[in-house]
């Protein structure tokens, strides 16, 4: 196709603030309704866009009459495109269903009070583009039960009605963002009713019921200009339906920002429009760049108590560890799924012994390190709610540094205290001592045996459904491994002291595991990725086994990674 100049788009985002008569609207967020759709039009294509506010929708008259005046102000443009969110109510008639939208001043049972989805849809057609009109919808239904949606006879439809407990977002507006997403970053030309039904299927993937009708009209869509290329795996994160895959996102696009103005506009973009709030905040930190709090800082805020220093000074909460006799163990893995090549292929290692800590390091555990070294301290401790209620729950937002520092730390104060001998040491587990672990030295796919786990009860996973950080042994006994740790999968990904490589995707360190080849070398290397283990409690089971390799930057922190200790003796 011949690129020319690209389309010029006609933007129009209706979101009518919803009756206080009807059901809370599920995760719609005001201002923030279209918000991904309104960045990737901006960035990227020749557009011209309008937002209609709540005021304007106090009567349909009035609506009717702002929707006009906006179209007007929009003539010209190749394409109008016009994102809908909110309320819908079916009404039967002896005339035919009657389809209204809510408006602020709605009542129900009253369709008078509502603006008729055809008298909305007659408005835009009526509309003089020199291409085509465009409807993306997200809606829910008044108060519950279905609503017909046929195709609009010379109007392209893209609409989901998911139901009253289905949250607005992250369906069809979030889909055609990522759809228009992808279309910027391979730079093609794509005809607009192909565009449509490819984001209808990625609306589909994540269990919205979608309606879709395209015309076949030769519309063509380009970006203005491509977008710079993030990789395909922050890409697929960024775009992902469960929010836990939206913070490695935001921790791979905090990795990139130093060096990429994409990356640092895509974290201030989800910063200020994701659906979920521990996304957003925790991108708004990654995109300030926030220093860690002191624990001075802490106590002056009223975040610590007093007590809870001295107490982590004087009686301070450490470890237990478990004794692995280590020997000839089986790690690795022939899958057949690609997704897990980097786990092949299964092989025998011989290990000396060691010993694991039970649990991940904890809030309590890792106060009582900072007590002494001052600090800095986890972000979240200066803004987390109800932190210390549970001072169990494991430590998180802790770089791979501040791990390492920790285990210096705990290896003199054992040391102190005769717990270890002069050539022991406290170190994080290599990945290979990590997966002996889970896998129990004989390769079991999961610390509790062979047996798949598909509803979560042996673990904390997205099957789960508690979509947060637990204390550990919440899963204990019955998610524990041979030797007796907890929570080896699942709930927080566990950082190891075993190089990755550089990249992002792909290792530099493959499998079959020798400790001699660099992975375990001492000191950090610039860039330097390090593995993570056990995934975290948004994972898939599908991931969330004794053999999945992920990585991270070793300067990173994030909020679903943590860290567990072991004690090996020194060699050399």
């Amino acid at each position: 196709m011949d690129r020319g100049s690209p389309l010029t788009v006609g933007a129009l985002f209706l979101a009518p603030q919803q009756s206080s008569a009807f059901p809370a609207i599920p995760g719609q967020r005001g201002s923030r309704t279209g918000g991904d759709l309104q960045w990737q039009l901006g960035q990227h294509f020749d557009v011209r866009s309008i937002v209609l506010r709540a005021g304007q929708f106090g009567s349909p008259t009035s609506a009717l009459r702002a929707v006009r005046a906006a179209a007007q102000d929009l003539d010209g443009v190749g394409m109008l495109l016009v994102a809908l969110a909110g309320h819908v109510a079916h009404f039967e008639r002896t005339t035919g269903d009657l389809v209204s939208l809510v408006l602020p001043n709605s009542v129900p049972g009253r369709p008078g009070s509502m603006l008729p989805m055809a008298d909305l849809i007659a408005e835009l057609h009526g509309y003089d583009a020199t291409g085509s009109v465009v409807i993306c919808a997200d809606l829910t239904t008044a108060p519950s039960g279905s609503v017909p949606l046929s195709p609009i006879p010379g109007v392209h439809l893209l609409a989901s009605i998911p139901g009253p407990t289905v949250a607005v977002g992250r369906t069809c507006h979030d889909a055609l963002a990522a759809e228009l997403g992808d279309l910027a970053a391979s730079g093609e030309l794509r005809p607009l009713n192909e565009v449509l039904h490819r984001a209808a299927d990625r609306a589909r993937a994540s269990g919205v019921a979608v309606h879709v009708s395209a015309l076949d009209r030769p519309i063509v869509l380009s970006a203005k200009y491509p977008e710079e290329q993030l990789p395909d795996y922050v890409r697929e994160d960024l775009y992902s339906p469960h929010a836990g895959s939206r913070l490695d996102a935001v921790t791979e696009l905090a990795a990139l920002a130093p060096s990429s103005a994409h990356a640092r506009v895509c974290l201030q973009r989800v910063a200020t429009h994701d659906s979920a709030d521990e996304v957003r905040s925790y991108a708004e930190s990654m995109s300030r760049q926030a220093e860690q709090p002191t624990l001075q800082e802490l106590l002056d805020n009223g975040r610590i108590s007093a007590t809870g220093i001295s107490d982590a000074l004087h009686r301070p909460a450490l470890p237990d560890f478990v004794p692995h006799s280590g020997g000839e163990v089986v790690i690795g893995l022939d899958p057949p799924d690609s997704r897990f090549s980097s786990c092949r292929p299964r092989h025998l290692l011989r290990l000396p012994p060691f010993e694991l800590a039970r649990t991940v390091v904890t809030n309590s555990q890792y106060l009582a390190f900072v007590a002494v070294a001052g600090g800095p301290c986890p972000e979240h401790w200066a803004t987390g709610d109800n932190l210390w209620d549970e001072p169990s729950l494991p430590v998180v937002m802790v770089s791979w540094h501040d791990a390492v520092r920790y285990c210096d730390w705990l290896t003199r104060r054992l040391r102190a205290v005769g717990r270890l001998t002069a050539d022991q040491r406290v170190v994080l587990p290599s990945e290979a001592e990590w997966e002996y672990a889970a896998s129990n030295g004989r390769g079991d796919p999961y610390p509790w045996g062979s047996a798949a786990d598909p509803r979560g009860r042996r673990t904390n996973i997205r099957a789960t459904g508690l979509d947060v950080v637990v204390a550990p042994g919440r899963f204990s006994p019955q998610g524990d491994s041979a030797a007796g740790c907890q929570d080896l999968i699942g709930n927080v990904s566990e950082w190891t002291r075993s190089r990755w490589g550089t990249s992002g995707r792909l290792p530099t360190f493959h499998y079959p595991y020798q400790a001699d080849d660099g992975r375990e070398a001492n000191g950090p290397l610039p860039d330097a990725r390090y593995v993570i283990r056990g995934g975290a409690y948004y994972y898939g089971r599908e991931c969330a086994n004794s053999y999945t390799r992920n990585q991270r930057l070793a300067t990173q922190r994030h909020p679903a990674t943590g860290f567990r200790v072991a004690v090996v003796r020194r060699t050399g």
